[in-house]
């Protein structure tokens, strides 16, 4: 054999031998160790490194923007606070007007009330008043003999008698046949 070829059978050899234990360290890292062991080209790596980058830069981008929306809300968080508060203040004050109102309502109707039976009251008044003067012109007319002026004068005392105990006199308004009956004895008294 020549130098030359025993130098290539030898190289061949040790490369094997090479080959032979990168082989096997490979297998044994990948079973203990979980490793793979490829081979990449740079052309890959540099698209790694560009995605990486640009993965980045996406990242400061949405934490930017999610710092910006983190701010908004909690800026809309504070409006929303202040509105509940005034919200809460306003309903305060309308429970309080309403309380007012209601105050008032029956302030109004107790008056409205009082007003309403002191012109009952007047009313009532007059129609004695007139009934009085019906007696009066019934008697200078020489009519105080009749069963009509005697049943007249009787409804006239005993509204005297009911004014004198504190009752107040409503013209009859509660009792409509003595309203009736003060009528026809009116009528009968105007007849001559």
């Amino acid at each position: 054999m020549s130098g030359v070829v025993g130098y290539l059978l030898g190289y061949d050899n040790g490369r094997s031998s090479a080959d032979s234990s990168r082989r096997r360290r490979e297998i044994v890292d990948h079973i203990f160790y979980g490793q793979n062991i490829v081979q990449v080209d740079k052309s890959h790596l540099d698209q790694l490194a560009a995605l990486v980058e640009q993965l980045r830069s996406d990242s400061d981008h949405n934490l930017g923007k999610a710092e910006q929306f983190h701010g908004e809300a909690l800026r809309w968080k504070e409006k929303a606070l202040r509105f509940e508060a005034d919200a809460k203040a306003l309903r305060a004050q309308l429970g309080e007007r309403d309380t007012a109102l209601g105050q008032a309502d029956a302030a109004l109707a107790r008056e409205r009330a009082a007003h309403q039976t002191t012109h009952e009251e007047k009313w009532g008044l007059d129609l004695f008043r007139l009934i009085a003067t019906w007696l009066i012109e019934a008697h200078i007319a020489g009519r105080s003999d009749r069963p009509e002026f005697a049943e007249m004068r009787d409804m006239a005392k005993d509204v005297t008698d009911a004014i004198q105990r504190g009752e107040p006199f409503q013209g009859y308004r509660d009792e409509p046949q003595k309203k009736a009956r003060l009528q026809a004895l009116l009528e009968e008294l105007l007849r001559p």
